[in-house]
């Protein structure tokens, strides 16, 4: 105890930023020194499943105490994980008094029976507030003023909206966001997903559970990291567009039916990782390139998959970087067309670019073989090609392996690596 009390105080509080709020209150009982110095603390935190045994009475006044008691000049953050047996009422105080101290991040995590939370106005006029996570049982009501100046990052976590216009009215009063995640719930009655912030950069995106068939229309002139997973076809009301300097993107759809006007929106990607299927649109060439791309990660979990292969390989002149994998989902592989067609003419990226090839589940069979031959033979700049078979029985792992080491590479240096 001696070695923590030569500590300085500014120290000191930096320390009890990281540990829970009902022990840093309870370091007053320490020495005098101690007694009012957790008041300094900037960082609250209160969850009620950790602070009370049933007993709520005591938890609502620990919290009442503490955070009134709070003398830190900024509240930089307050965190509330509550449960069914918090009065909204009390929950609103709180947020009220953590504005009223203009605190920079505010995370809101509630379980309720019954309705959800309705967020006081209040927090959509704050000036100082930087980061907002909402999770679950709250319901954004956005009032016709909003300004939130300050806002970098907003997560919106399985929470309800008023009506299809509330998300768009929220991202308008907020002008210097950067990051925004937003994932529906089942229980989501709103249809409409509409993204339009010019200063975001970075976005996620998903909703696997509500089925929702409605708008969906991304516009981020600025983004630079983008991850979508969804349930619902990309076709007609769904559209992406203006993303000029989108530097890494996930992509992983498990409706099939994605437009070719999704597709172009990535276009000016670096890094790409896609798991959808585009067996019908692939049937009509598209004529988009990717120039900028070089590293893909394709996953082998959707019918046509294949065929999204080759159009990538086509459209992908810079591509250096390749990996096949069946590790997104846990079911099987399908499996590869009989007679895979292959490219009308060597990609320009198999003949100039293309220096790593690895494929996760590799399973040997005959569209598999073609796959993997098309690409040892004709990849001039190959430095290493890696296969991770999912079989675990040694003699088909080795009848793959002799399939493969027989192949007549058109690079000299590459390396055939078996794991």
């Amino acid at each position: 105890m001696d070695i923590i009390s030569h500590l300085s105080d500014d120290l000191l509080l930096r320390i009890l930023s990281f540990v829970p709020t009902k022990d840093v209150v309870a370091t007053s009982l320490l020495s005098k020194r101690w007694e009012c110095l957790w008041t300094s603390v900037s960082k609250l935190g209160y969850d009620d499943s950790y602070h009370h045994t049933g007993d709520y009475k005591n938890f609502s006044q620990f919290v009442y105490r503490s955070l009134l008691s709070n003398k830190a000049p900024v509240l930089d953050k307050l965190h509330l994980k509550l449960g069914p047996d918090c009065p909204f009422i009390d929950v609103e105080l709180w947020i009220n008094i953590a504005l009223s101290r203009r605190v920079r991040e505010l995370e809101i995590d509630l379980f309720s029976k019954e309705e959800s939370f309705n967020l006081p106005n209040s927090l959509y006029t704050s000036e100082t507030l930087e980061i907002l996570t909402l999770i679950s049982c709250v319901l954004v009501n956005v009032p016709s003023s909003v300004c939130l100046p300050s806002l970098k990052t907003l997560k919106l976590d399985r929470v309800d909206y008023t009506d299809n216009d509330t998300l768009p009215r929220l991202l308008s009063g907020c002008p210097n966001l950067e990051v925004l995640f937003v994932e529906r719930h089942v229980g989501d009655e709103t249809t409409d997903s509409i993204v339009v912030a010019p200063s975001l950069q970075r976005l996620t995106m998903l909703d696997t559970h509500s089925g929702t068939c409605g708008r969906f229309v991304v516009d981020v002139p600025s983004l630079k990291h983008l991850e979508i997973t969804d349930s619902v076809a990309y076709v007609d009301l769904r559209r992406m567009e203006n993303m000029p300097v989108l530097e890494k993107a996930c992509v992983w759809i498990t409706s099939s039916g994605v437009t070719q006007e999704f597709l172009k929106a990535l276009t000016s990607v670096h890094r790409l990782s896609l798991s959808l299927s585009l067996s019908e649109v692939m049937m009509h060439p598209s004529g988009m390139t990717f120039n900028q791309l070089v590293h893909l990660d394709l996953y082998t979990l959707t019918e046509g998959w294949w065929d999204l292969l080759t159009c990538m390989l086509q459209d992908s002149p810079k591509l250096r970087f390749l990996r096949l994998s069946n590790n997104k989902l846990t079911s099987e592989s399908k499996e590869t067309p009989i007679g895979w067609r292959q490219p009308s003419s060597v990609p320009e990226c198999l003949l100039s670019s293309l220096e790593a090839f690895v494929w996760i589940g590799y399973n040997g069979r005959q569209g598999d073989r073609e796959i993997a031959i098309y690409l040892l033979k004709n990849t001039a700049c190959l430095k290493t090609a890696t296969f991770s078979p999912d079989s675990t029985d040694l003699g088909e792992k080795y009848q793959m392996l002799k399939v493969l080491a027989s192949v007549a590479t058109i690079s000299a240096s590459s390396q055939l690596l078996f794991d």
